[in-house]
């Protein structure tokens, strides 16, 4: 149940973000997914594999250098491992919600920011890739299955330009082992590069073509 009302609690923070921030626009860029892997409680070594990610961001000044970030977004994430002379991937794509403090401090004409804050994960799809063979994962409480839900942390930092344009570089950092497989634990780490552009801004360009 406290899952749920965190989750409520992050949603209901997304829909009052239109009226509050000052700035909302586009986000989006690389996703470099590197989840955890153990099996029979032994750590395996994953590696990065790359993906997509986009969605929607706004923000609210809570001072003249502190914000509120908050929004939408669908990013890849889950793990890769070498296995007898084959990768296996084990993509799963999730609608993140994330609550983020900023924290800007002016630098020449840009400002640089730090950010930290939690996020909501909601499991849309997940699929295991192994040379040929394919398999999707459902979601749900069986064995064999994934978890749903995912929390966790976002740890980043960043440009914000002139244009209220930003660049951002961040990490997030998994609690839950989503997986309900006998022996097997996988807990999501992501690392993602995104640019985060305002729907004046993006307008502006559009219309500049």
């Amino acid at each position: 149940m406290k899952k749920y009302l965190a989750f409520l609690s992050l949603l209901s923070l997304i829909v009052s973000l239109p009226s509050q921030s000052q700035s909302i626009g586009l986000k989006g860029g690389l996703s470099l997914a590197k989840g955890t892997y153990k099996y029979s409680m032994v750590k395996q070594q994953t590696h990065f594999f790359p993906g997509l990610c986009i969605g929607l961001s706004g923000e609210i000044p809570l001072s003249d250098v502190i914000y509120l970030n908050s929004g939408f977004m669908f990013v890849k994430k889950g793990t890769k491992r070498h296995i007898a002379d084959l990768d296996q991937k084990i993509p799963v794509t999730y609608l993140e919600i994330p609550a983020t403090l900023l924290f800007k401090q002016d630098f020449i004409s840009w400002k640089l920011f730090g950010q930290a804050g939690i996020y909501a994960g909601i499991g849309l799809s997940a699929k295991s890739k192994r040379g040929d063979d394919k398999e999707k994962i459902e979601f749900g409480k069986e064995l064999g299955q994934f978890r749903r839900m995912d929390y966790g942390i976002n740890l980043g930092a960043g440009v914000e330009l002139d244009n209220n344009i930003q660049f951002l570089i961040n990490y997030g950092f998994g609690f839950l082992d989503i997986s309900r497989q006998y022996d097997e634990k996988i807990r999501n780490r992501v690392l993602t590069i995104t640019v985060f552009c305002p729907f004046e801004e993006l307008a502006y360009l559009i219309q500049s073509f």
